[in-house]
């Protein structure tokens, strides 16, 4: 079944990530796994954040969808 995501990433830490380099490689390693039909990156209450459609075949992988953006 199909899915919305929602991702909230917490503003300082997500700059600072971007100031050292390290957010490329870690996105692309997360989304490489969840491997989602679509990814919208935008503000979200106030914070960086998305929208990822993803194919949950099962709903006890939910977990291991989410686990990556903590």
């Amino acid at each position: 079944m199909r899915m919305l995501m929602e991702i909230e990433l917490p503003l300082e830490p997500f700059n600072a990530a971007v100031r050292d380099g390290s957010v490329g490689e870690k996105m692309q390693r997360i989304l490489a796994a969840n491997k989602p039909e679509a990814a919208y990156f935008t503000a979200r209450n106030g914070k960086r954040g998305g929208v990822l459609v993803v194919d949950v075949a099962d709903p006890s992988q939910i977990p291991s969808f989410a686990e990556p953006w903590f």
